[in-house]
């Protein structure tokens, strides 16, 4: 058993499957794979690698030819169902600030992604979509920083932010780890694009910390 990278284009995040040995599946391969949400579409990005993440997920299958065109039909419809999607969300929950919405492979499901200051009953808007398109509507209520992960942007850095490429959001963000680089809470280059602490403090937070012994132990030492 091995483990390959796929990028998961429901939440656009990278995380860890598994793989068997003599299972023919490279990078670049289109793979079905399992999601809370049910079955939907992922891609390799990395070879075979010799290592099991904790609670990795088994690919169901290589995906076929069938299958990548209903992906693609389906990002198609993403787009074209937008608006419509947006105008139901706005008519019956206003205070919702609408994200996106994503139809899943087997299409028996339409996930729409909205954030709020607060829980709101979206119970009407469900009803309405669910006329409309006759299948299963799942409201999803995401943070700004999962928002931003979805839809994807440029950094501070001029590459492409952290959230997008990386599944971050287990970690918290902290003003703690501000003050750990001696920077200002105030200062505006420690916001990201989400309107929240950037992601790069977290990834740094090590090399402080390390860079910070080496310099305590220099330092008794003379």
């Amino acid at each position: 058993m091995k483990s390959v990278y796929v990028k998961v284009f429901l939440d656009n995040v990278v995380i860890p499957f598994l793989v068997e040995d003599e299972e023919d599946i490279k990078f670049n391969d289109y793979v079905i794979i399992e999601t809370k949400y049910g079955k939907d579409l992922g891609k390799v990005i990395s070879g075979k690698l010799d290592f099991i993440a904790e609670n990795s997920k088994k690919i169901i299958s290589k995906a076929q030819d069938t299958d990548i065109e209903l992906f693609n039909k389906n990002r198609k419809k993403d787009v074209d169902e937008h608006k419509k999607i947006r105008d139901v969300l706005r008519k019956y929950n206003p205070e919702a600030h609408f994200v996106g919405c994503y139809f899943l492979l087997e299409g028996n499901k339409v996930i729409v992604n909205f954030s709020a200051e607060s829980r709101i009953d979206f119970r009407d808007a469900v009803k309405a979509l669910a006329s409309i398109y006759k299948t299963r509507i799942e409201m999803r209520q995401i943070s700004p920083r999962e928002a931003f992960k979805i839809m994807g942007g440029i950094g501070i850095c001029g590459m492409k932010c952290c959230c997008t490429r990386f599944n971050h959001l287990k970690q918290h963000v902290s003003a703690n780890l501000v003050k750990e680089q001696n920077l200002s809470e105030t200062n505006s280059k420690v916001i990201g694009p989400c309107g929240k602490l950037l992601c790069c403090l977290v990834y740094e937070s090590h090399c402080y910390k390390h860079g910070k012994h080496i310099l305590y132990n220099s330092i008794t030492k003379v």
